[in-house]
This record gives structure tokens, sequence and C-alpha cells, in this order.
């Protein structure tokens, strides 16, 4: 059961918030900008409106020598019909004293003004209930004294309110969404988080066959469930290799530590001569040096793996590398009269990034193996192609070849043939082989030459042709 306490601990949910508090904060500053315009607008209209019935007022009084009184008496049928929320008028003389209007007095002032409703001295009944909070207006000269003409700011607060119940209500509903919404994607996230702890947790236990299920939607979670995937595949085969490697090792190791230990107790129950037990010596330093070897090869296999190598990368010509191992095993290919060439060698160079020791170990041993298990005056033949969209080079030879169903065997650890096992040798060249070539990001794929055995190596890079 998923707690509530807990999911909003997840990443989803708190993001939730984040957006929250960024469309609420979006929309505190639209409201302040529809606010300001909206508010400047209205004022705008309130003083045009002013002004137009400011301009007719005026206009009454005319050029008459009783244009006062024309204007006092229009001035009085306007007061009768004000508003309590709407205009307000003012005649007084040039002293200032009260001719018409429905406020007592009013002191002058330039330009335009908000005056608060309570510092008006209102004259007659105000029962009805005002929207607005004060008067805009301004003072006009006119011949005999002065008149003002004002308007209340109610529609802008109408506007005003209007906005501030839009913004209320646009922020409770998007605050709302957007919690709801954290809530919905935040469980959906904790449930495929969970699946992966449940998986990560069985295979710590020893389940190394559990997987992460994969979704259709294809999101990031789903990516590293992906990728956690392919790391448990990695894991999962290094693991049996392991244990393959400590059977296999078991296996072989028995074999030459038993016949050391038959030669030992042959030279102490034999006669005890200086040169019996010198034989026997060197016999016994052999085989350890042969056990050796293998744990060498087998700690140099876990070097390479681990991919520290890879900080040595440089250019290396393919071309010049084949060329020099040719040159060096001509000779030794000769003493079994097996025929080894190389083909393409001639072209343009072609140039890898990788470490050069380890990839002339890689041919090397590939092609070694080649001699030693062909029968003599068979042909090995080495090709560079590197005219493909990767560079390969090909291993071929006119022996027995290895049967399919040992092809992918051959690359393990110490795993050797059968036909191969009175051999010398410690079954971990083609182990060596694959882990260079997964180093370099390259294939090794072993195919039937008809007769005989074609290594391929194609590396997963561009040639760099020079």
């Amino acid at each position: 059961m998923i707690s509530r306490h807990k999911l909003t601990q997840r990443t989803a949910f708190r993001l939730a918030g984040v957006v929250a508090a960024i469309i609420t904060l979006t929309n505190v500053v639209i409201f302040a900008i529809l606010f300001l315009v909206i508010s400047e607008q209205l004022g705008l209209h309130l003083k045009a409106h002013v002004d137009e019935v400011r301009e007719t007022l005026v206009d009454v009084q005319g050029n008459e020598s009783d244009g006062f009184r024309e204007l006092a008496e229009t001035v009085g049928r306007h007061t009768l019909v004000a508003q309590s929320d709407e205009d307000i008028y003012l005649l007084t003389d040039e002293s200032g004293k009260y001719i018409a209007g429905n406020v007592k007095s009013l002191e002058r002032f330039d330009g335009w003004r908000t005056i608060p409703w309570e510092n008006l001295q209102l004259i007659g009944q105000w029962s009805s209930p005002r929207a607005s909070d004060a008067v805009i207006g301004t003072w006009t000269p006119v011949k005999g004294g002065y008149l003002f003409v004002g308007d209340g700011n109610g529609d802008i607060k109408d506007a005003q309110k209007l906005l501030l119940t839009g913004l209320l209500w646009g922020i409770g509903l998007s605050v709302i969404c957007a919690l709801c919404g954290g809530y919905l994607i935040g469980l959906k996230t904790q449930r495929r988080v969970e699946e992966m702890e449940q998986v990560l947790d069985a295979v710590a236990s020893g389940e190394f066959n559990r997987r992460i299920p994969r979704n259709a939607a294809s999101d990031d979670i789903d990516h590293v469930a992906a990728l956690i995937n392919v790391t448990l595949d990695r894991l999962q085969k290094l693991i049996g290799n392991l244990k393959q490697v400590s059977v296999d090792i078991a296996h072989d190791l028995r074999t030459p530590i038993s016949r050391m230990r038959q030669k030992l107790e042959v030279v102490r129950s034999g006669p005890a001569t200086i040169d019996t037990y010198k034989a026997a010596v060197d016999e016994s330093l052999g085989e350890i040096d042969s056990i050796a070897d293998t744990f060498d090869a087998l700690l140099r296999i876990s070097e390479i793996e681990a991919g520290a190598r890879r900080m040595k990368f440089v250019d290396v010509e393919l071309n010049g590398l084949l060329a020099n191992i040719i040159d060096a095993l001509e000779a030794v290919a000769e003493e079994r009269q097996h025929r080894l060439r190389v083909l393409g060698g001639a072209g343009s160079p072609v140039t890898v990034r990788g470490d050069r020791r380890l990839l002339n170990q890689l041919f090397v041993n590939l092609i070694e193996n080649a001699i030693l298990h062909c029968p003599p005056a068979s042909d090995i033949e080495v090709e560079l192609a590197g005219d493909t969209p990767q560079p390969i080079v090909r291993v071929r030879d006119t022996g027995p070849g290895i049967p399919a169903e040992e092809r992918e065997k051959v690359f393990r650890r110490l795993y050797r043939l059968e036909k191969s096992r009175t051999t010398r040798g410690s079954g971990l060249g083609l182990s060596l082989v694959a882990a260079i070539a997964e180093l370099h990001s390259a294939k090794v794929t072993l195919a039937d030459n008809k007769p005989g055995l074609v290594a391929e190596i194609m590396f997963d890079q561009a040639p760099r042709v020079g």
C-alpha cells in the first residue's frame, strides 16, 4: 500500500508543487498586468466622460451676460438626477462661495485629483450604496467663478473586483489540477520505481534472471529500466562466466597438480640421486610455470574487461601491424609447412583507435591458433578489408575447423575442445581475443571456411583511411 506521506517525498509530486507555484506566480503576474492596464484604461475612460460633461456645461454659459445664471440652473438640474455613486458637481463664484451643486465646498486644485467620499461634504440624502470609494474630478474656470465636475470610480472598482475574483479562481483551479496531476503522476511513477526496487532486491538475493518490465510509453523511466536491464544482463553474464571459470580452473588445474604430486611421490619412493631430484624439480617448475601463465592470462583478461586500457587508445594502422605479425610468425608457420600470407595489406592505410599491444596480441593469438591446430601444409590467410563501412580482419585456414555447436563455447575461459586436451595450452587464447575485441567495440565471429575455419573481427567504428 502506497502511503501519502511517502508519495509527497517523490520527485514527481514535488515537481507538481513547483509547477503549481510557477502557474500561481504566472497568474499573479498576468493579473497584475491586466489590473494595471484595465484600471488605467477605465480611468482614462472616466476622465473622458468627465471632460465631456464639463464641456457640455461650459458651453451652456456661452458669451451671454446671464450665462453664469444659466450655468447655475443647469448644474442644479444635473444635481437633482445625480446618483450616489456617479456625478459630483460644484459651482462657486470667484471668491469660492457655493452657488450650485451637490457638495457644499471643495478646495480648488490644478489638474485631476482622486477625492475619497468621506472628504466630500455631500448635500442631500445619499442612501444608495456606492460601489466606488472615491471621486475623480477637476476644476474648470468659468465666467464669474469656478466649476468642479467629478465622477465616482465605481466602474473601476467593479472591474478590479472581477479581476481579483478571476485570479483567485484561476489560482485555486491551477493548484488543484497541478496537485491532482502530481498525485496521479507520482502514484504511477512510484509504482514503476517499486517494480525496479523489487527486481533489484531479487537480484541482490540471487535471482539473476529477473528483469524490470518495460513500458509501452517509452518515457524516461522506461529508458532507465532498459539501461538497468542491460546492466543486469551483463552482470548475469559475468557471474555466469565467474562460475564457469571457477569450475574450469578446478578441472584444468587438477591435472598438472596431480602430475606434480605423482612425480614427486615417484622421486621420493625411488633411488635418491641428484639427477633424479633435478629432473623432478625441473618438471615441477614447468608445471608451476604453466599454472602461473594460466593465472597471468586470467588476470590480464580481467584487466582488459575492466576497460582501464581505453585510456591508452591511440591511432593504430592495421596494415603495418598485420604485416609485422606475419613477418614474425612466418618462420613458425614454415616449420609446420604452412603457407602464411596477408591479403589486402597493400592498399590505403586503415587506422582504428585502440591499444596497439592488445591488438597485436589479438591477431597473434588468432594466427598462432591456426598454426598450432592446422595439419601440416595448410593454407593460412590474413585479409584486411578497409573499403567496408567498418574495418574487417579475417583469418582463414584450411584446417579441421570448429564444430558449429562449439564456436560460441571456445570463447569461454579455460574451455578446450576434446581433441585439443592432449596438446599444451591453457584454453585462454580465444578468451583473450574476445576480451580485447570487446574492449575495442569489435565483434568476433567464427564461421566455416569449407574446409577450415574463418575468424572475422569487425570493428564498430568507421575506418580512418590515410
